[in-house]
């Protein structure tokens, strides 16, 4: 029966308008082809831009859903005749009632079309190797390569990190809970953004105090410093753990007793260089080992790093992730007493105060390689992987 009202609700339930569903049930059709879909889950292939080129190109679409049954007929029967002169005629007989089935629906639909293309946003357009920071960052490999090494040993080997960022006096280990302190007048500030610890350098006494014992628990160990080294007179230290002749040795300095010093510069008579010295009966050639570069500490921000590798029994010294020398070493750190482990600041009273500003501070409790200091270099002062 063309136009009822099952017909228009079958195929408005196939997505067609009102006036399609007329035209539909209007011209009697019986059957209908499911619409091409795209099935989101099908999965697509990133070509070089980033996109995807649908794949495959169709695929089977939903089976069709059977046709609905026609509406069955209704009976009608005509009305009895009227009486006859004998007795009245025989009423008439009653009309036949039709019924017209629904035809089945096709048996499949139409194949659905290929995905579209994916887009993919690249974030790290200045790293050819990389589309995306992954653990170690843009600019850093994730894995070991000829050049760098990966994050992740110098994110299991730091025990200790001091970035100066904050207010107030406290210097705050990122890494564990060793917190330090600003002494003698030293500032917190920052510099392009990022936190650091001004010390003014003379006799005034500005330094860093850090916790005692941070180095004679370790066995190897690695000490990386970031600063811009301000000039000014020999001997100053960018750290120094260790302990003086003081009857009291703890925050007073007399003359070195046991001790791991790193100086940007030595006298003029001691060739004017950076030094790195480990001593435990004082300041005598004869008992000091000493490790020289072959310049002072350049005066902009730079990397200055010194390894103890008691395993492989040296002192290296590495400057803006390249070594700048190495020396054979015999001692122990266990052996230094450092009551007094300061950023700025010797164990010789004589000797001054650092003029320079410290941006990062860390200990690793293993003595790093080459491409593992190559890749904190590569990191800056505040690594992506380093982050708080």
């Amino acid at each position: 029966m063309p136009g009822s009202t099952s017909e228009i609700a079958f195929a408005a339930r196939r997505g067609l308008t009102r006036w399609a569903a007329l035209a539909f049930a209007a011209a009697g059709c019986a059957t209908y082809e499911a619409p091409e879909q795209l099935d989101p889950d099908l999965p697509y292939d990133e070509d070089s831009s980033g996109g995807g080129a649908g794949k495959p190109t169709s695929v089977a679409g939903a089976a069709s859903v059977a046709g609905t049954a026609g509406t069955t007929g209704t009976t009608s029967l005509p009305s009895g005749g009227s009486p006859g002169s004998n007795g009245g005629d025989v009423g008439g007989s009653g009309g036949t009632g039709t019924t017209t089935a629904g035809t089945a629906g096709a048996s499949t639909g139409a194949g659905g079309e290929g995905g579209a293309e994916g887009t993919v946003t690249d974030a790290c357009p200045s790293d050819p190797a990389k589309t995306a920071p992954g653990v170690c960052g843009c600019g850093l490999p994730d894995a070991d390569t000829a050049t760098l090494a990966s994050c992740k040993g110098l994110k299991s080997a730091l025990v200790h990190r001091y970035d100066f960022e904050g207010t107030g006096t406290t210097v705050t280990d990122r890494v564990g809970t060793a917190h330090g302190a600003l002494k003698g007048g030293a500032t917190l500030s920052q510099v392009d953004g990022k936190g650091a610890a001004v010390l003014n350098g003379g006799a005034s006494g500005a330094y860093v105090d850090l916790p005692n014992g941070l180095i004679s628990k370790l066995s190897s160990a690695t000490l990386e410093a970031w600063l811009t080294w301000g000039g000014g007179n020999a001997w100053q230290r960018i750290f120094d753990f260790g302990d003086s002749t003081n009857a009291a040795p703890e925050d007073n300095p007399a003359s070195g007793k046991s001790y791991l010093f790193l100086t940007p510069m030595t006298d003029t008579a001691s060739g004017g260089v950076m030094r790195a010295v480990y001593s435990l009966a004082g300041g005598a050639a004869a008992v000091e080992t000493r490790l020289e570069g072959l310049e002072a500490m350049p005066q902009v921000l730079a990397q200055v790093v010194l390894v103890v590798d008691s395993e492989s029994d040296k002192l290296v010294l590495y400057v803006n992730g390249a070594k700048a020398s190495e020396q054979a070493f015999a001692g122990a750190l266990a052996s230094i007493n450092d009551v007094n482990a300061w950023l700025g600041r010797s164990q010789y009273n004589v000797d001054p105060e650092l003029s320079g500003t410290f941006h990062d501070f860390r200990i690793y409790a293993a003595a790093l390689t080459p491409l593992q200091i190559a890749t904190s270099f590569a990191g800056g002062t505040d690594p992506a992987f380093l982050a708080k």
